[in-house]
């Protein structure tokens, strides 16, 4: 109880223990792997118990409509992270940043785009990262001072994680685990290490990024005693199998479960699931207490945020490699000096929107690299929002179409505007549309593509939708076959 009493204070601290108001505010970026946006208990979405997540909600201001631009390989989580390091469209990142497994190892992680912890590190902040590193060591080594207990890599076991420690003076160190420690644990072990010992003036920069609650869902027992299977409620958009065939609808996500879904199996992934969730939060408490005790709170900047969503079992999916409200769905936070509390917004943001915004809260200029938004003025009140429409993506990695054990093919295009989402399905021959009024549908259920009275709200998409690809220099082309992107891998710089 006087752990949840200190950390539902979110980011207050005492004056006599803060610096002075003029220094430049400190930065803390938690960051989970494969959080759906609402899986915190403060959000009311899902009965899930995340007690310190809920008081930087309360204490901060929540992004409700926050999203991910999507990605073009099943492991969405690696163009998530490059997009949110750089603040650009993946369309517009070198592909062997996020899709390592296409290049040989000496390709891999090689790139000359700015990110944000470079960017801070060139303005006066300390930088320092723990947990998993998804895009290479290159943006690693450019942009931390400090990187401990670093994971390098896509997934992992969650006790024994194998990690490696860096600094620019002794470069990486020989990797190793513990076998009795939970990853997020770790992880948050190293980060209140390296808050305990800070001493230096100027301010910090913390990335912390765990690799809960991706699978495998493994969490301490205790947690998963908190969440008996059979009390689970099912989603309302639950179905034992997808209505059609889309993309990537057997890959390594979809096989964790056999087909068709049963109510039972569901259940047991969204028990462990959820416990995933609350025994990282139980870390991110003993982070923000850290954080607390060490005076630095009232002048620290504390983003929450998650890589993508996830569907377990909603649409009769599992995985991320979608378009739908579940899987490009992330959760958002902002905590910290000058930020409202216990605010909720609507506006319409982008994961990799982080990198402008942060720049917008400490004063610093945001590069010209950077090809998102600032949503500082809509933290701060002086606008409701920064965007009228989001665009989403998917497909299957065109090089994948070369590995006849593979195969999967296929791809997702979307848009929202106001309270109305496109999405238009490829596979094979087939596209598929769908039409959701997400105000009176938020479970994407109800598809009114046929309906003659929103005949000019589909067209009207349609054209903000093709309006987006080009914007973003998305090479999907609505009128071919899986939108073309499948026979021509040099588009993508695929290299064999």
């Amino acid at each position: 109880m006087l752990l949840v009493a200190v950390i539902a204070t979110g980011c207050k601290n005492t004056k006599e223990n803060s610096k002075t108001e003029t220094s430049k505010p400190n930065i803390l970026f938690l960051f989970t792997d494969d959080q759906r946006n609402g899986t915190i208990g403060a959000l009311n979405q899902y009965n899930v118990q995340t007690p310190n997540m809920d008081g930087l909600v309360k204490n901060g201001t929540a992004f409700t409509n926050s999203y991910i631009l999507g990605a073009t390989t099943a492991a969405v989580c690696s163009p998530s992270r490059a997009m949110l390091m750089t603040g650009r469209h993946y369309f517009n990142i070198e592909p062997n940043v996020y899709a390592q497994f296409a290049y040989n190892k000496e390709e891999r992680g090689q790139s000359d785009k700015l990110t944000f912890p470079e960017h801070f590190k060139a303005n006066g902040y300390t930088t320092f990262a723990t947990g998993k590193q998804h895009n290479g060591e290159p943006w690693v080594e450019r942009g931390f001072d400090y990187v401990k207990s670093a994971f390098l890599g896509g997934m992992t076991t969650h006790f024994g994680t194998k990690v490696k420690d860096y600094t620019p003076e002794t470069g990486w160190s020989e990797p190793y685990k513990n076998e009795d420690k939970f990853s997020s644990e770790v992880f948050a072990d190293a980060a209140i290490g390296f808050i305990d010992s800070y001493k230096e003036d100027q301010p910090f920069l913390m990335y912390v990024a765990f690799t809960a609650p991706h699978d495998p869902r493994t969490a301490p027992q205790e947690f998963h005693d908190m969440y008996p299977a059979k009390d689970i409620a099912l989603p309302e958009n639950f179905m034992p199998q997808h209505p059609f065939e889309v993309a990537d609808d057997h890959i390594r996500d979809e096989v964790l479960a056999p087909f068709p879904r049963t109510e039972s199996i569901v259940q047991k992934e969204i028990s462990d699931y959820y416990a995933m969730i609350t025994a990282t939060d139980t870390q991110i408490g003993r982070i923000l207490k850290a954080l607390e005790v060490s005076g630095q709170a009232d002048n620290t900047i504390i983003v929450l945020a998650g890589d993508n969503g996830l569907a377990l079992g909603q649409h009769g999916l599992l995985g991320k490699q979608n378009v739908y409200e579940h899987s490009v769905s992330v959760p958002m936070v902002f905590c910290g000096p000058n930020i409202p509390k216990n605010q909720k917004k609507d506006a319409l943001a982008y994961l990799h929107d982080i990198f402008p915004t942060l720049c917008g809260l400490t004063g610093l200029e945001i590069p010209e690299s950077v090809q998102t938004e600032n949503l500082t003025p809509v933290i701060t009140g002086e606008q409701e929002a920064v965007r009228e429409s989001m665009f989403y993506a998917y497909n299957s990695w065109p090089g994948e179409a070369y590995k006849a054990h593979v195969n999967n093919y296929g791809g997702h295009r979307a848009v929202r505007k106001g309270d109305f989402k496109l999405i238009v399905s490829a596979k094979k021959e087939e596209y598929t549309y769908q039409l959701f009024n997400l105000k009176n549908d938020p479970w994407e259920l109800i598809n009114l593509i046929d309906d003659e009275n929103y005949t000019n709200i589909k067209e009207d998409l349609k054209l903000e939708l093709q309006k987006l690809i080009e914007e973003t220099g998305d090479l999907a082309d609505l009128t071919k076959a899986e939108f073309g992107l499948f026979g021509n891998p040099e588009a993508y710089n695929f290299k064999n």
